[in-house]
C-alpha cells in the first residue's frame, strides 16, 4: 500500500512539474523568455540578486537607474558584445574575494563569439524587465 501511495504521489508531482515546463516553441514566440534563456551563460558570473563573481543584475540596474532606457540599452549592448573593464573596480574590490586573489582585477570578457547582435538585444530586454 505504501509503495502504491508513493507511486501515485510521484505521478502527480511529475504531471504537475511537466505542466509548468515551457516548450521550445513557447520560448521562441516570447522575446522576453528567449532573452532569459539566452542569459543562462551570463549566470556563470551574474545572478539576479546575489554576488557570484560579478555584480548581480539588480546591483547593475540600480547603479544605472537614472540613465534613460535607450542610452542604457546602448551601453549594455556595448558592454556585453565587446566586454568591459574597470567600471566595477571599487565594487569588486569590496564585494568579491577569489581564491586566485583580488576580485577587483576581473573584467567582463566580450560575448560576441557567443551571441549575435539580435540575441544580445533579447538579453538586454529581459534584463530590463528586472527593474520592475
Amino acid at each position: 500500500m505504501k509503495k502504491f501511495i508513493i507511486s501515485i504521489l510521484t505521478g502527480i508531482l511529475a504531471f504537475t512539474l511537466s505542466s509548468f515546463a515551457l516548450t521550445r516553441e513557447e520560448i521562441e514566440k516570447n522575446p522576453i523568455l528567449k532573452g532569459k534563456m539566452l542569459a543562462k551563460r551570463c549566470s556563470w558570473c551574474h545572478d539576479i540578486k546575489k554576488t557570484i563573481v560579478a555584480p548581480p543584475f539588480k546591483v547593475i540596474l540600480e547603479r544605472y537607474r537614472d540613465v534613460p532606457e535607450e542610452t542604457l540599452k546602448k551601453q549594455f549592448f556595448e558592454a556585453i558584445k565587446n566586454g568591459s573593464k574597470g567600471k566595477w573596480h571599487n565594487w569588486l574590490k569590496n564585494h568579491v574575494q577569489t581564491k586566485l586573489g583580488r576580485g577587483d582585477v576581473m573584467y567582463m570578457p566580450p560575448q560576441k563569439p557567443y551571441y549575435t547582435d539580435e540575441e544580445i538585444k533579447l538579453i538586454i530586454n529581459w534584463l530590463l524587465t528586472l527593474k520592475k
